[in-house]
């Protein structure tokens, strides 16, 4: 098929070229900035089509060999071969969007596994508005390149995803921002760099913060929320917490949430589960374990002591 001729589509329909549904995707769990889908598949073999998405192929591995890929993009070839040394490596591969594309297997195994991320490029284009450089952000197309950052990061959403399921737009968008400023710094077409800062927030930007987070615990916030109570970015807002708290918004929040908890629980007519629910807990599972983090017990033993 000619650059001409590819399809288009999107991560919601990308799906349907594979033999096997996704064992997880993120599509129905609120998150804006970023989306991601966990696939094992026996075979791959995608047409070249076009994506309005950037989309960031972060391999996981195989069973018992390695394999070999065929790359196609605007009519030209590319084949790589994985051996089984490499998926421990967390190598990835970075389709821009709008770029044509098409993947196939061309030799034998048993199944290939790999976490797609999806970013829009508008949210790109916000995060790159925070650099030295802010000029229009053009990823560049990269094939097995090793990169532990984006690997750790695909990997602690999909675990979160796997945890929390729908919900957890904090920390995804914390996620997200960091992965695009990443992205944008090592993969634009022209070098971005982000500036340091030495003061964290403000007082009343940190005030002010801290009092949306704890109007909102029950809510599922995104960063987004915040960044727009405060005026200001998502990028910043996440540097500038942190190097004021020590810890980032999604912690902080969580940390709110269990002290609003430990409150709730000392009511003796109290759920557990109602008070998951009401601190903003996606599930019990989720609230216990939160809560063990921060307070060295579970929910139930806390209410013993």
């Amino acid at each position: 098929m000619s650059a001409n001729q590819h399809l288009a589509t999107d991560y919601e329909n990308l799906p349907k070229f594979f033999p096997n549904p996704p064992l997880l995707t993120s599509f129905q769990a609120g998150w804006s900035s970023i989306q991601l889908a966990h696939y094992c598949q026996p075979s791959i073999d995608i047409p070249e089509v076009s994506n309005p998405q950037h989309s960031i192929a972060i391999s996981l591995g195989h069973q018992h060999q390695g394999c070999d890929l065929e790359f196609v993009s605007e009519g030209r070839l590319q084949t790589i071969s994985y051996h089984e040394k490499d998926f421990a490596r967390g190598f990835i591969e970075i389709v821009p969007a709008n770029s044509p594309c098409g993947i196939r297997s061309i030799s034998t195994t048993q199944s290939i596994e790999w976490i797609n991320c999806y970013l829009e490029p508008t949210f790109l284009a916000q995060i790159a508005y925070e650099s030295v450089n802010p000029d229009r952000v053009e990823l560049l197309l990269t094939r097995k390149k090793g990169d532990a950052l984006i690997h750790q990061i695909g990997l602690a959403l999909r675990a979160s995803l796997e945890t929390v399921g729908v919900g957890g737009r904090l920390y995804a968008d914390s996620m997200a921002t960091a992965m695009a400023a990443h992205l944008i710094h090592y993969y634009s077409t022209r070098k971005h760099f982000f500036r340091k800062h030495e003061d964290g927030l403000s007082k009343q930007k940190l005030r002010q913060a801290i009092e949306y987070i704890q109007a909102h615990l029950g809510e599922d916030i995104s960063l987004i929320d915040i960044a727009t109570e405060l005026g200001m970015s998502q990028y910043y807002l996440c540097h500038l917490f942190k190097r004021s708290t020590g810890i980032s918004p999604h912690q902080f929040l969580i940390h709110q949430r269990v002290e609003r908890a430990r409150l709730l629980l000392k009511q003796p007519e109290r759920t557990v589960l109602s008070v998951a629910l009401e601190c903003g807990f996606a599930n019990q599972s989720h609230f216990a374990r939160c809560f063990r983090q921060c307070t060295g017990v579970n929910p139930n033993q806390f209410r013993k002591l």
